[in-house]
């Protein structure tokens, strides 16, 4: 079918049957797509989300409806009690390291466990 285009056709027919045989793998990850856009618009619904959750913000953080509004709905969709949503988290190590900040204290001792040792 794509010859014309220089693909082999012995690897279009490899690519169509990895298609068929993944095809119960892409169905399952479409189902959860459909699913969790259902529950996120839902969350969305519940709390009322309209164009001044999306206003400016003095930064500052009171009375920032928006704020507020958007760490309801993740707490909602990811079946959180609360949220803390911030654009001025620039990376997943700063977020823990602000996570951590706030529950130990100084003297406190937290203990990791990553793995199994030989």
């Amino acid at each position: 079918m794509y010859k014309e285009f220089g693909i082999n056709e012995e690897l279009e027919e490899k690519a169509k049957q990895s298609e068929k045989e993944l095809k119960k793998v892409f169905e399952k990850i479409e189902e959860d797509a459909m699913y969790n856009s259902a529950k996120v618009l839902m969350a969305f619904q519940k709390n009322k989300v309209s164009d001044m959750h999306f206003g400016t913000s003095t930064g500052y953080g009171e009375g920032d409806i928006g704020r507020d509004c958007i760490e309801k709905i993740f707490a909602e969709v990811l079946d959180a009690e609360d949220s803390l949503v911030r654009n001025q988290f620039i990376s997943g190590t700063h977020a823990l390291t602000v996570s951590l900040f706030g529950l130990l204290r100084p003297g406190d001792t937290m203990l990791a466990i990553s793995r199994k040792t030989i």
